[in-house]
């Protein structure tokens, strides 16, 4: 995973650094995740090779202005760019009341679905590429962190290590490759030791 900074000011912007957002790029591909939505990210947006098609979702960790109020804007334009795949929005409770009532007083539609998740309720939100856990804050909001697991990708059964432990073929192999510890003859067998990643 590689971060790239949209904007590192507190508060209000300065000629140089922008308000708060973050996006976390996925190790291979073009999808990526952003981390608050401070007014004009989407401007920043345009300076990286960042597109909104590959946005995978967007947690925000409070509702501070400088967190938050890009949001209308960026989803509009995702909008405009026609995006068609639904998009994860994680954050505090009344971010989605908010944004709803913005794109009613405004006439605006959004040819995708937003979903939304409380991040108070939350606890774990997963995709193939990541899992990502939601942890409270302490600020003068409700706040919250989110920290990213990438996952491993194409695990492949580690078969000499398999016959060598004389694992036999069938249900237990399957339930190994899938990524669960199973009891086999009184053992524990847990499934990262059985399964080869093609990197770290």
């Amino acid at each position: 995973m590689d971060l790239l900074f949209l904007g590192t000011s507190s508060g209000i912007p300065t000629r140089a650094r922008n308000v708060s957002g973050l996006a976390l790029l996925e190790d291979s591909g073009k999808g990526w995740y952003l981390i608050d939505c401070g007014e004009a990210t989407q401007h920043q947006l345009l300076c990286t090779p960042l597109t909104l098609h590959g946005l995978r979702a967007i947690c925000i960790t409070h509702v501070h202005g400088d967190h938050c109020y890009g949001l209308p804007g960026l989803l509009a334009s995702a909008g405009m760019a026609r995006r068609q795949e639904p998009l994860d929005i994680i954050a505090p409770e009344g971010i989605e009341d908010w944004l709803r009532a913005t794109f009613a007083m405004s006439r605006t539609g959004l040819p995708f679905e937003l979903r939304f998740h409380a991040a108070e309720s939350l606890g774990q939100w997963r995709t193939p590429q990541v899992r990502v856990k939601v942890a409270a804050l302490s600020h003068r909001v409700p706040s919250y962190g989110y920290s990213f697991t990438e996952a491993r990708p194409d695990p492949k059964l580690a078969i000499d290590r398999l016959e060598r432990d004389n694992i036999p073929r069938g249900p237990l192999w399957g339930q190994l490759a899938r990524g669960f510890d199973v009891e086999h003859e009184g053992r524990r067998l847990r499934s990262e030791t059985y399964l080869d990643f093609g990197r770290r």
